[in-house]
């Protein structure tokens, strides 16, 4: 079975949204801290990921490029997000935070 592109995406929703959910009902942080470290590793790929050049600006591959890339960048922000909310922010191990 092949993964199209908005299984992948799909499946690391799932993945993320489990590791908060998970670090919100057990209170280990760390499950929390994983998610975000997935979602800064993924955006990072994401960012420095080189395009190729004979792109025009407005080519149908171009166009659908962006499209995923919005989409995988709104998937991996949420890992981040989750990170600092659930890991960082209530960690109570973190800089002393009671």
């Amino acid at each position: 079975m092949t993964l199209t592109p908005m299984m992948k995406i799909l499946l690391t929703y799932m993945v993320l949204l489990s590791l908060a959910m998970s670090s919100y009902f057990t209170g280990i942080v760390y499950f929390a801290n994983l998610a975000g470290f997935i979602g800064a590793m993924g955006i990072m790929y994401l960012f420095f990921k080189d395009r190729p050049d004979d792109w025009e600006e407005d080519s149908t591959e171009a166009i659908a490029d962006k499209k995923w890339r919005k989409m995988w960048y709104f998937v991996l922000g949420f890992g981040v997000f989750i990170s600092l909310i659930f890991g960082s922010l209530w960690n109570h191990q973190f800089g002393g935070m009671v």
